[in-house]
Formats: structure tokens, C-alpha cells, sequence
């Protein structure tokens, strides 16, 4: 096994180098000179080693490892899942577990989870090279089962053709957040829209004034209102209004209360992949709120879930056009539930 000889490499490199001295030998090591220098050092640094081995015995040894790189398949595409869900997948897990499941992670992604492991955790982490004599079924084995606790994301594809609300999964979880703050000062402004100058007055004075004028600017665009949705809004706001310490974190609250309210007759797998694509703390709070528009189905009709969805699309394609989000959404074609 070449585990010991490899590490500390991740998958990746240690992948791309085997494959360059397999495929091109010796004249092949230019290659690495293309890559940033603390990342070619160390894989140069490695090929010397495995140079030395004869090549009768070092070809079938890195084909042996190639092949095993390759057998192995994420059971479920967890890339997708923000690193807070993952990190938080490991609590209670021995040190040893943790690693294991890691082995065959994306680096940077690993790295990702790593940093949000509690410090005693990450200091009891063993190296990769303990696991050399571990069979790669039992590996595959402790990460189908770590992977089993997270949504199955679907691939994100960089040239997407179009955009409905069910796609907002392929939206990376900071640009999620964005989406969410939009729509959360619109579902304020639908709130106070109805409720009189006095009550806007009052909670205009307790925010800072960039965004005062932001909730003023959203105020102004509401349109007619459904009366039951106004109804809705306002009685979130009478929820949160008192106990928010943090102008962003009620931003964030109402539109997490939005999207739920589009998401309260959609399926649950697609009500999970929302939740984790977001951080965790949203994601949580995200879920509260949907068992309560559940409850409130009465008068949260599907048609009425279904004009927020598309109230929702339209906030991502007005922060795609402003740069708040990737401008990559506004070549996508975007499908309307109600429209």
C-alpha cells in the first residue's frame, strides 16, 4: 500500500500524482510546475520517493492505487450540504470514526468540517496513515452510513439552462442567506404596510438607517395586498418584533418565515435539501417555521404558497442583476408557479 508514502497528501493530489507518474513518468512531472508551489512541492517531494521504487514494482503498485480511488463513490452528493450540517453529523462520534468517514472527502471540504470540530476532537483525530491496512469496503461502509444522515443534493450544473423555485437548491448556501434578507425585508414591509404610519414610525427609529431605508424602499413597492396574507405577515411580526436584539437577524428571521411559507407543500426531501444547503442555524429555524405554516394550512392555501414561491424567484433574479448573487441566474430561464 502506498497510504504512508502519500500522506500527508489529500485524495486529490495524491490521485493527480500517481496518474502523472503512471501515465507520463518522469517527462510527465512538468506537469506539477503548473500548479501553485505549496501544492507542487510536497506532491514533488512525494514523486522522488516513489521514483525510487523500481518500476516493475512501482507501475502495478500506483495502478492498484488508482483503481481504488476510482471504485470508490460518494454515496449521496453531501458536497451540497453546508460544512455547519456536516461538522454537526460527528458529535458523539469517536475520533477514529471521524477520520475514517473524512478519508475520501474533497479536501477543501474536509478541511471545511475540521475547522468547525469542537478542539479536543480535532486534537484526538488520527492520521491517514493508521487506516493503510483498512479495507476500503469498511471505509466505504462508515461514510454511507455518515452520509445517510444528510439530504441527497443533486449535481450542480455550472450552465444552468433555467430556474425554478425547486432549483433554488443549486444556489450556494451564502447566496441562500442573500435570498433570504431580500425576502424577509418584503415580508416586513408587508406587514406594516397595513398597520399605519405610527407602528413603521416606531420600528424605523430602532434600526440603524441604512436599513430603515431599506425597509422604506420595500414599504413603497408593496402592491395590493391578499388580506389574509397581510394577516399572516403580521402575525409573525408580533412574534419576533419584541424579542430581535440584531436588525440583520430580523431580516433574516421574516425571510426564513417566507421561504417557509413557499415551502409548506413541497415534499420533504426537497424541505431537507433547502434546510442544509442553508447554515445550520438558519436551517433549523427554517424547519421551526415550516411545521408552522403546516399548521396554519387553513389559511396558508397552495396557490397563496405558490405566488410566494414566485415572489421569492423574482428577489433572485433583481440580486442576480445587481451582482448581490452570481450574475450566471440571469441567462437561466425562470419558471413561475402562478404566472
Amino acid at each position: 500500500m502506498l497510504a504512508p508514502l502519500l500522506h500527508p497528501l489529500d485524495r486529490e493530489q495524491s490521485a493527480l500524482l500517481l496518474a502523472t507518474l503512471t501515465f507520463g513518468g518522469k517527462d510527465g512531472m512538468a506537469l506539477l510546475d503548473l500548479l501553485p508551489d505549496e501544492i507542487s512541492a510536497p506532491m514533488k517531494a512525494k514523486s522522488q520517493k516513489l521514483l525510487e521504487i523500481p518500476k516493475e514494482k512501482r507501475i502495478p503498485l500506483m495502478l492498484r492505487e488508482l483503481k481504488q480511488y476510482m471504485q470508490y463513490r460518494h454515496t449521496r452528493g453531501i458536497e451540497g450540504v453546508d460544512p455547519s450540517w456536516l461538522a454537526a453529523g460527528f458529535r458523539g462520534e469517536r475520533p477514529r470514526v471521524v477520520a475514517a468517514a473524512l478519508m475520501h472527502m474533497p479536501a477543501s471540504l474536509a478541511r471545511q468540517i475540521v475547522e468547525r470540530l469542537p478542539p479536543e476532537l480535532k486534537r484526538d483525530l488520527p492520521p491517514r496513515s493508521e487506516f493503510q491496512n483498512v479495507p476500503l469496503a469498511i471505509l466505504k461502509l462508515v461514510r454511507a452510513r455518515y452520509d445517510e444522515k444528510f439530504a441527497s443534493m443533486p449535481v450542480v450544473d455550472t450552465d444552468i439552462q433555467s430556474l425554478g423555485f425547486r432549483d433554488l437548491v443549486l444556489l450556494e448556501g451564502k447566496e441562500l442567506v442573500s435570498v433570504c434578507r431580500a425576502v424577509g425585508i418584503d415580508e416586513l414591509a408587508c406587514a406594516f404596510a397595513a398597520v399605519g404610519k405610527r407602528a413603521l414610525a416606531e420600528l424605523l427609529a430602532r434600526l440603524p438607517k441604512g436599513n430603515a431605508e431599506e425597509l422604506i424602499a420595500a414599504v413603497r413597492r408593496v402592491a395590493s395586498q391578499d388580506v389574509e396574507e397581510v394577516k399572516v405577515a403580521q402575525r409573525f411580526l408580533s412574534r419576533v418584533l419584541d424579542g430581535f436584539t440584531h436588525t440583520e437577524e430580523l431580516f433574516q428571521k421574516a425571510g426564513l418565515y417566507r421561504l417557509a411559507k413557499s415551502l409548506a407543500y413541497e415534499d420533504p426531501e426537497l424541505v431537507r435539501q433547502m434546510c442544509q444547503r442553508f447554515p445550520r442555524a438558519h436551517g433549523k429555524l427554517l424547519m421551526e417555521y415550516i411545521t408552522k405554516a403546516k399548521e396554519s394550512r387553513d389559511s396558508l392555501t397552495q396557490d397563496r404558497s405558490y405566488r410566494t414561491q414566485d415572489v421569492v424567484l423574482d428577489q433572485v433574479k433583481e440580486l442576480a442583476g445587481r451582482g448581490k448573487i452570481a450574475s450566471k441566474y440571469l441567462a437561466a430561464e425562470f419558471r413561475f408557479r402562478t404566472r
